[in-house]
């Protein structure tokens, strides 16, 4: 495996095992937003930007890198909610999902502003 894998692999398995084990005492609101939908948002963004960094190569457009990355994390996210509907103390969660995806958003614009910036 190429070192530019290294970060995504890490940041998919940190987000499978802290998806899987017993929920811990995380609550409350941080403004807006639940502080568990704000877990998620940032989980999956840093997710996305790992991929994004991984799928970046001369060869391949910012765009292109910046799409399958933000897909990539997106579907991640939605096939571990599927897994928690398995789990006997987990639930699949649609604003899970919807924060997954906001942070998968973020995380991929982020690294594609700064590849454009980058390219000046």
């Amino acid at each position: 495996m190429s070192q530019r894998w290294v970060p995504p692999v890490l940041v998919a398995a940190i987000l499978l095992v802290a998806s899987v084990v017993p929920p811990g005492p995380v609550g409350g609101a941080a403004g807006p937003l639940p502080v568990d939908e704000l877990l998620h948002a940032a989980g999956y963004a840093a997710l996305a930007g790992a991929l994004a960094g991984a799928l970046a190569t001369r060869e391949r457009s910012t765009r292109r890198a910046a799409t399958l990355s933000f897909c990539g994390a997106v579907a991640y996210g939605i096939g571990i909610e599927l897994v928690q509907a398995g789990v006997p103390y987990r639930a699949f969660s649609l604003a899970d999902a919807g924060a997954n995806t906001l942070g998968a958003l973020v995380g991929t614009a982020v690294v594609a502003e700064y590849r454009r910036r980058m390219r000046r």
